[in-house]
């Protein structure tokens, strides 16, 4: 099942990145009832930031760890969310 996103969220979220100047909207010359939106440059440059940030993070954290043990640390680290999940509902439940 796909969540749907309400077009009132979409309007407040895109307000509040506008007013944080991360976004411009403009409506669409073609038609009034749509906008069109954008990325700032201030966006940009923040979202450049934080990947070299990621990037730096990841090298520290995963350095030592060839890319066959990320896909099995990977794995691993999703079969332990599935089954978190799973032990949850059973509690929730009562049959553990």
């Amino acid at each position: 099942m796909t969540p749907s996103i309400h077009p009132a969220f979409v309007t407040n979220q895109t307000k509040k990145l506008e007013k944080m100047e991360f976004l411009t909207r403009v409506t669409s010359p073609e038609d009034a009832r749509f906008l069109q939106i954008s990325l700032t440059q201030k966006a940009r440059e923040e979202i450049t930031n934080l990947s070299m940030t990621r990037k730096a993070l990841n090298s520290t954290m995963f350095g030592g760890l060839d890319e066959e043990s990320l896909h099995y640390l990977n794995k691993r680290l999703a079969s332990i969310a599935k089954n978190s999940q799973l032990a949850s509902q059973k509690l929730s439940i009562g049959i553990l």
